[in-house]
C-alpha cells in the first residue's frame, strides 16, 4: 500500500507534485491557503473591465519536458501551440520591425543562421553573439568560474557589443530570468544557452492556446479529484508537530491537524519561513539565505475595435522601451508585460497604463487610431527571485534534513530559472525521492 502525502501549496509546483504522486498511487492531500489554485498561472474574470484575464502571460519552450509530461497527465497537452522553429517579431521605439527567425540547420547553426539574417544587428554585433555561443558550446568557461559572477561581466569578458546586448541578449535574459544581465548568474545563463540554443530541439517557443486556468489548475484539480485526492482551499498551515526527526502532523489555522506519512512544502520562497515558523526554520534551515524578489507587471488593454488586421502575431517583443512583450489575447485585447520591473512597479497603476499604451503605439504606430476602452494592471511584486550569483547558494535542495519533508518550487536548487518548468521539475525531483522511501 502506497503512503499518504500532504502537499502544502497549490501553485504549479504543488499541483504538479500532487498529480505526479496521485499518478503513482499515493494518497494525496493538497492544501492551499487561498481560494484559487495555480499560483502565478491563474485566470479570472475582472468585473470592472468585463475582461477574462490571465494574471500574466507565459511563454513556454520546447525543452519543458517535465511540464509537457504534467500536461499530458491532466489532458491539456493539446492546448499548446508549438513553433516549428524559433521565430520572434520585434518592434523598436522608432516603429521599425525586425524578425529573428532561426534557420533549418541543426543547432547551434540554426541560431547562427537566424542571427545573420536579423537586421537589427550589424555584422560586428552578430559575430560577437556567435563567438560567445561557440565558447559556451566548447566549454571555454568552467562552471566554477561562471558561478563566481553575473552575466554582465561575462558580456565584458566576451566583448559583446552594446547593440548585441540590447537587441538580442537582454530580451532573452529578461524573458527567461525576469532579471537584467547584471542580476543574472553567468552560470545559469550559460546553462540556458546550452539548453535553449545548443542542444537539439530546445529553442522553439510554445504558447498556451487558451487561458491559464483551463490549461493548468482546473484540469489538475479535476485529475486529482478523479484519483480520490483530498483538495483543501482557504486552509493555511500554521504549525508542525515533530516526532524525532520526522514531521508527525501539520496544524491548520482552525487548529485541526492533518497526519500523513510524508510532507511537501510547495509554498513560494517568500512564505517558506513564515509557514515553518522561526524556531523550525532556524533549527533546520539556519544557513539558508533568503532570496530577493523580482517583480513583473502585466497591463491588460482592451481596444474599441478589432486589432487583428494590424496585430497579426501571437506576441511581439518591444525594444528600447520599458515594455518588453505584447501578447494578443483576443481580437481587441492585449497584455503588455514588463519584467524585472523594480522601478516601474513603484508607479501608480494609472501611470503604468499610460506608459504601456504610449510605448505600444510608438512601436506599433498602426494602432494610433485605436482607443483603449478598458485596462487592468496586475503587479506581481514577488513574481520570482533575483537569480544572481549569490542566489546559487540560497536555493534549497528538494531533500531536507527532516526525513519525511521535501521542498518543491521554482526557487529550489533545480539548476533552472524560476519558470514553470523549474516548478514542475522540482515536483518531479520530490516524487522521485519519495519513491525511494517505499
Amino acid at each position: 500500500m502506497n503512503k499518504s502525502v500532504s502537499v502544502i501549496g497549490g501553485g504549479i509546483a504543488g499541483l504538479s507534485s500532487a498529480v505526479f504522486l496521485a499518478e503513482k498511487g499515493y494518497k494525496v492531500t493538497l492544501i492551499e491557503s487561498s481560494p484559487k489554485f495555480g499560483g502565478r498561472a491563474y485566470s479570472f474574470f475582472d468585473k470592472a473591465t468585463g475582461l477574462q484575464l490571465d494574471n500574466g502571460q507565459h511563454i513556454l519552450a520546447s525543452w519543458y519536458k517535465d511540464t509537457f509530461e504534467f500536461l499530458k497527465l491532466v489532458g491539456t497537452y493539446d492546448k499548446l501551440s508549438f513553433q516549428k522553429q524559433l521565430e520572434v517579431e520585434f518592434r523598436d521605439n522608432t516603429g521599425t520591425s525586425y524578425s529573428l527567425k532561426a534557420s533549418k540547420l541543426p543547432p547551434p547553426l540554426h541560431l547562427a543562421g537566424g542571427i545573420m539574417s536579423y537586421k537589427a544587428l550589424d555584422l560586428k554585433d552578430k559575430l560577437a553573439i556567435v563567438r560567445l555561443v561557440n565558447k559556451i558550446k566548447k566549454n571555454k568557461f568552467t562552471d566554477n568560474h561562471l558561478k563566481g559572477f553575473n552575466t554582465e561581466k561575462l558580456f565584458k569578458i566576451s566583448a559583446q557589443t552594446d547593440k548585441a546586448i540590447d537587441y538580442f541578449w537582454k530580451p532573452f535574459i529578461i524573458a527567461v530570468f525576469n532579471a537584467e544581465p547584471q542580476d543574472t548568474s553567468a552560470y545559469l545563463f550559460s546553462k540556458m544557452i546550452r539548453t535553449g540554443f545548443i542542444e537539439k530541439g530546445g529553442s522553439e517557443l510554445v504558447l498556451p492556446k487558451g487561458f491559464l486556468n483551463e490549461i493548468f489548475a482546473e484540469p489538475a484539480i479535476k485529475y486529482l479529484t478523479q484519483k480520490g485526492s483530498e483538495i483543501l482551499s482557504n486552509k493555511s498551515v500554521t504549525g508542525f508537530k515533530f516526532k524525532d526527526n520526522t514531521i508527525s502532523s501539520i496544524i491548520l489555522e482552525d487548529n485541526s491537524e492533518i497526519e500523513t506519512d510524508i510532507y511537501i512544502s510547495a509554498v513560494p520562497f517568500f512564505n517558506f519561513k513564515n509557514m515553518l515558523g522561526v524556531d523550525v526554520y532556524n533549527k533546520y534551515f539556519e544557513g539558508l539565505i533568503e532570496l530577493s524578489p523580482s517583480p513583473i507587471v502585466n497591463i491588460h488593454l482592451k481596444f474599441d475595435k478589432d486589432i487583428s488586421s494590424i496585430f497579426k502575431w501571437e506576441f511581439i517583443g518591444l525594444l528600447n522601451t520599458a515594455s518588453q512583450w505584447v501578447f494578443k489575447v483576443t481580437e481587441n485585447q492585449v497584455c503588455v508585460v514588463i519584467s524585472s520591473a523594480r522601478d516601474i512597479s513603484e508607479l501608480s497603476k494609472e501611470d503604468i497604463t499610460i506608459l504601456a499604451e504610449k510605448e505600444l503605439k510608438i512601436c506599433l504606430p498602426e494602432l494610433a487610431g485605436f482607443k483603449v476602452t478598458a485596462s487592468r494592471v496586475i503587479k506581481e511584486m514577488r513574481a520570482t527571485f533575483v537569480p544572481d550569483s549569490r542566489s546559487l547558494n540560497s536555493r534549497p535542495s528538494n531533500v531536507t534534513s527532516i526525513s519525511n519533508f521535501f521542498i518543491a518550487g521554482d526557487w529550489t536548487d533545480t539548476g533552472l530559472p524560476a519558470t514553470i518548468e523549474g516548478a514542475v521539475n522540482s515536483a518531479k525531483n520530490c516524487v522521485s525521492e519519495i519513491m525511494k522511501l517505499n
